[in-house]
């Protein structure tokens, strides 16, 4: 009866993260379609294989699009991984990188070096790199605060959510000392995609690829976290040593994404949530479905964010009209999302 239950998980597992695969796919097309100049699907489809596309298309689409397009798929799917980490090896679902601290610390550290060690010998070092330091840093005071009561979810969510305010205020002190690029700062720590091209692509891709492939190698070793401290030891598992090492891969993949596209807020909340009703919360289920859902979560975020214009209220740009950024949109869809979460903790237990 296990053994079928078992294959019958596997293959809906299977079926799930095929049919997000292609709902993955289709959405990526459709979103290098959409914008001021709208394209077909088989303009899209010729500019992105560069046959018989005059020049202005491919370069909207080669240059603009699909770069902004590929690197929310990378982000979210970072952010979404580094949420379903935290949530299980933690066993607390109201976690995710920006309550845990994570996203405000990476975000402070590299505002800290941009505005200290900018144009020395911080050019030379890799701001990602800077950002994990932070990230991690954060994401063990929330946990050192809460270690004499961490089975109590709303009172670790509370002082995550206490470090990242006061972490995302010593922040807004520094910028207020760099008023230069003010705008363009702004929208990073609010989380944008905007403006966001090759280059920042080539800075991202590496640490999604060798992070989230990490994640998934160890899947296997979460999922004996969660039977318990004493079980896992038992079955021969190094639990403090896999538990850091899980918690600093979800701090790296937290840390890279904030570096190149902001902090961006409730992506590793929402989509280990909606993957777990879909797949269980298996982590070896879990992780790659997870991973998938908040990409497809974050591009169409994005999409919604492009479609709905604002004006600018920073001084000179009153007049100025631009796209709402990703982040206010996921802090739209999260915040209720987290409430109720909240709520339904007090009465249910995480499985």
């Amino acid at each position: 009866m296990g053994e079928g239950n078992g294959t019958y998980a596997g293959n809906k597992t299977r079926m799930v993260l095929l049919t997000m695969a292609f709902a993955l796919l289709g959405c990526f097309v459709l979103y290098i379609g959409f914008g001021k100049t709208p394209y077909s699907f088989a303009e899209v489809i010729r500019a992105l294989f560069r046959v018989e596309t005059d020049a202005g298309t491919r370069h909207v689409i080669w240059n603009l699009r699909l770069p902004r397009a590929l690197i929310a798929v990378a982000a979210g799917a970072m952010l979404g991984t580094a949420g379903a980490m935290l949530q299980s090896i933690l066993r607390n679902p109201l976690v995710e990188p920006g309550l845990m601290g994570s996203s405000a610390g990476a975000v402070l550290f590299a505002v800290l070096w941009l505005t200290f060690a900018a144009g020395s010998f911080g050019d030379n070092v890799p701001l990602q790199l800077v950002a994990l330091f932070g990230g991690v840093g954060a994401t063990l005071l929330v946990l050192a605060l809460n270690s004499r009561q961490s089975a109590d979810r709303a009172r670790f969510a509370f002082i995550g959510v206490v470090t990242a305010s006061i972490l995302q205020s010593a922040t807004s002190l520094l910028l207020l000392h760099r008023q230069q690029g003010l705008s363009s700062i702004f929208l990073w720590l609010f989380g944008s995609l905007n403006g966001r091209g090759w280059s920042s692509w080539s800075a991202l891709w590496p640490w999604a690829l060798f992070g989230i492939g990490l994640a998934l190698a160890y899947a296997r070793k979460a999922e004996i976290l969660q039977l318990g401290d004493d079980s896992a030891a038992g079955l021969g598992l190094a639990v403090n040593r896999t538990r850091f090492l899980l918690l600093a891969i979800a701090s790296a993949l937290t840390a890279a994404s904030v570096s190149v596209v902001g902090s961006i807020g409730f992506i590793g909340l929402i989509g280990p949530h909606v993957a777990g009703w879909f797949v269980g919360r298996r982590p070896t289920a879990l992780f790659p479905t997870s991973a998938l859902f908040s990409a497809l979560l974050l591009l169409a975020s994005d999409w919604v964010g492009q479609s709905a214009a604002i004006r600018l209220p920073l001084p000179g740009m009153e007049h100025h009209v631009a796209s709402l950024p990703v982040g206010a949109v996921t802090t739209l869809l999260g915040a209720p999302f987290f409430l109720y979460l909240l709520r339904r903790s007090k009465e249910k237990p995480y499985s």
